[in-house]
């Protein structure tokens, strides 16, 4: 089988098939470790993955961040705390420079026997009308060299060849943001927490990393910045300086490292995530908004559940059908469909301040629907409790 993209969705689809016995190819474009845009943090049940993966350790050897939680700052000046704390436990968010994590996500599926080809992309896939059989090789300069494969993943993120090959990606209405991210090195903190800095026009991110290390974040509404030539770093500043002058203040006792880096619009979704001979997972699959954090830990359980599905469907003979793949369908609306419905409501106050500003002071103090949508966000409870009458409820009342 061939996998179309080295990030955390690739890493680990491939590094499971790998360890299962099979031939795996997997291509990135990019030479790692490579910058990314993205938020850098990631749920607590990430660590659970990460065991599944055999890679645990040399992630906890890298010495991510270790959050408690995240602020969140309303327009007016309000703010609630979502707080990892679980069955009297404490559990962390984890942070990590993006280059440094997926360069360690693609060393370990290298060690589990992918083959690992960097500098070289998917160019188009081989097709027999709606079937996919392979994958055009790509190199600067070079003819398009064609690989057949039984299976073709696409973890190639939000212009995914293998979602546009299949004809099923296309982009949301709303939100329609931007997103742009920094790093800053000397940066003081007062706690080990995210915080999350919500506009009319958006909303900006901040959170410690290791070494010293913030990364900042942006998503802003894209109608805003409709035709700005100034580039990700001229949108930034003045985004910063007129949006978000409290974190302009605390980035004033630090330093810019490296360039602003943008991406949108950001939101996207795929009508079907899996065909006959091709499937997709991670960003490639849909991806919302960072708000909640949960791409990172997507992409890695997106991966463990499309490695089951796969294994599955490569045991028979010949070629492999869009009904043999349909288990990871139904995996993906079992386990990220109920979230999925809670973090649309999240969106709903980041995108409407005063709804957020109805709801921040009842999360601040109904400490049992906060210790509960703490617990959802960070993917250690049932996602559909957070959507009981009862929970909406408690959350809405007067």
């Amino acid at each position: 089988m061939v996998v179309l993209g080295g990030g955390p969705a690739g890493s680990s689809i491939a590094a499971l098939l790998a360890a299962q016995g099979r031939d795996v190819l997997l291509l990135d474009r990019a030479r790692f470790p490579r910058p990314k845009v993205c938020s850098e943090y990631t749920s607590p049940a990430a660590l659970d993955v990460l065991d599944a993966l055999g890679a645990r350790a040399a992630y906890e050897a890298a010495a991510p961040s270790r959050l408690v939680g995240t602020d969140v700052y309303t327009p007016s000046g309000r703010t609630f705390r979502i707080q990892y704390v679980h069955g009297g436990e404490r559990k962390h968010a984890l942070a990590m420079p993006r280059d440094r994590l997926d360069a360690l996500l693609l060393d370990n599926a290298r060690s589990s026997g992918v083959e690992v080809r960097e500098g070289e992309r998917g160019g188009g896939l081989l097709m027999d009308g709606d079937e996919v059989h392979g994958v055009l090789l790509s190199r600067p300069g070079e003819a398009d060299v064609a690989v057949e494969a039984r299976l073709v993943v696409g973890a190639d993120g939000l212009h995914s060849v293998v979602g546009r090959d299949v004809g099923v990606r296309s982009l949301t209405r709303l939100p329609r943001r931007l997103g742009l991210v920094a790093h800053y090195q000397g940066v003081e903190h007062a706690e080990p927490v995210c915080q999350m800095h919500v506009r009319p026009w958006g909303y900006c991110g901040i959170a410690p990393l290791s070494g010293g290390v913030s990364s900042v974040g942006m998503a802003l509404d894209m109608n805003r910045y409709r035709g700005v030539a100034r580039g990700p770093g001229g949108i930034f500043d003045e985004a910063l300086g007129t949006m978000f002058p409290e974190l302009s203040a605390m980035l004033r006792g630090g330093q810019r490292r490296g360039p602003v880096r943008g991406i949108g619009p950001i939101a996207h979704r795929a009508s079907r995530v899996h065909g006959a001979g091709w499937a997709l997972v991670g960003d490639a699959a849909g991806y919302l908004d960072p708000f909640t954090g949960e791409g990172i830990y997507r992409a890695l359980r997106g991966g463990q559940l499309l490695a089951a599905a796969a294994d599955d469907a490569l045991r028979a003979e010949g070629r492999i059908s869009a009904q043999s793949l349909a288990p990871y369908s139904r995996a993906r609306r079992e386990v990220f469909g109920p979230k999925s419905l809670v973090v649309l409501g999240v969106q709903a106050c980041v995108s409407y301040p005063r709804l957020l500003e109805y709801v921040a002071p009842r999360l601040r103090d109904r400490h049992p629907a906060r210790r509960l949508l703490s617990a959802v966000l960070g993917d250690y409870a049932d996602a559909r409790r957070a959507l009981s009458p009862a929970f909406v409820f408690e959350l809405l009342r007067p």
